[in-house]
Formats: structure tokens, C-alpha cells, sequence
């Protein structure tokens, strides 16, 4: 099993509408203990199901880790979430996510960007690409991390 990051940069895409947002992820986890999304993973063709999966938020404060999961599916190709690309007929390399939790990083703890350059101040935690692979001695701080928020 890899370790992924996958990213989401709140200043250029939604993902806080009231409909497939994070916070009606946050309640799914709540009621059955998984919620599914797709994600992009930039040019990534190499992410498996199972791999494990961590979301980064970036652009505007706070910045860090708010989510993680499994790939529930290995990278397919499909349609593009910008609604210019989706027109012109553009596709993106996708995968389904099943998300084990989601922080609601408005009131919750999350992993921060400054927290993260601790872990490893060498690592490119601010990628414009999602689905890049973590290090396993990254990851596993992490996970330490992670598991108690």
C-alpha cells in the first residue's frame, strides 16, 4: 500500500456547497463511518485501490490536512471538474475516495501547514498537483498525528 496526498485549494474550487461538500461527508462519516467522493489526482496514473489517502487543503487559512481515506477505486479517466474543460470535452484523471474522516477545519483541529513542516520541511506540501506520493516515514507521522485529532 502507497500514501498519497491528494490536494484542494479552497480559493479555486468548491468543495463547502450543501450538496457532495465536505460537511455532508462529515455527516455521512458520522452516520455509517465512510462517505465516497471522486478526486482528481492530477497526472497520477499509478494509485491502486486500497492506497492509503490523505487530503490537503491549501490556499487560504487554515492550511493542512483535513481529510483522510482509501483509494476506493485505481485511477480512472473522467470528466473534468472545471465547467470550462468539461465543455471543451476535457477529461481528468480521477478515483473514488472512501473517506474514513473529514475535519471541518472552520471549528476542528486539523493537521496544519506549520505542523506539517515539522514532520519534513523538505517535502512539497504546497503542490499545485494532487496525487503525489508521501514517504512512508512521513506518512507514518502522520498517521501518529492524525490519530489523535
Amino acid at each position: 500500500m502507497k500514501n498519497w496526498l491528494l490536494t484542494w485549494n479552497a480559493d479555486r474550487w468548491a468543495w463547502d456547497d450543501d450538496l457532495g461538500g465536505y460537511k455532508e461527508l462529515i455527516a455521512d462519516i458520522e452516520q455509517v463511518g465512510r462517505a465516497y467522493s471522486k478526486w482528481t489526482c492530477g497526472v497520477n496514473k499509478s494509485i491502486e485501490k486500497g492506497d492509503r489517502i490523505f487530503m490537503i487543503k491549501l490556499g487560504s487559512a487554515p492550511k493542512g490536512i483535513i481529510a483522510s481515506g482509501y483509494a476506493a477505486t485505481s485511477v480512472f479517466e473522467g470528466t473534468h471538474w472545471d465547467e470550462d474543460r468539461k465543455r471543451a470535452g476535457k477529461k481528468a484523471r480521477r478515483i473514488f475516495v472512501e473517506f474514513d474522516k473529514i475535519k471541518d477545519y472552520d471549528v476542528d483541529k486539523i493537521i496544519s501547514f506549520d505542523e506539517l513542516l515539522n514532520i519534513s520541511d523538505t517535502f512539497h506540501w504546497s503542490t499545485q498537483s494532487s496525487g503525489i506520493t508521501i514517504p512512508e516515514e512521513i506518512s507514518q507521522k502522520i498517521e501518529e498525528i492524525w490519530a489523535g485529532i
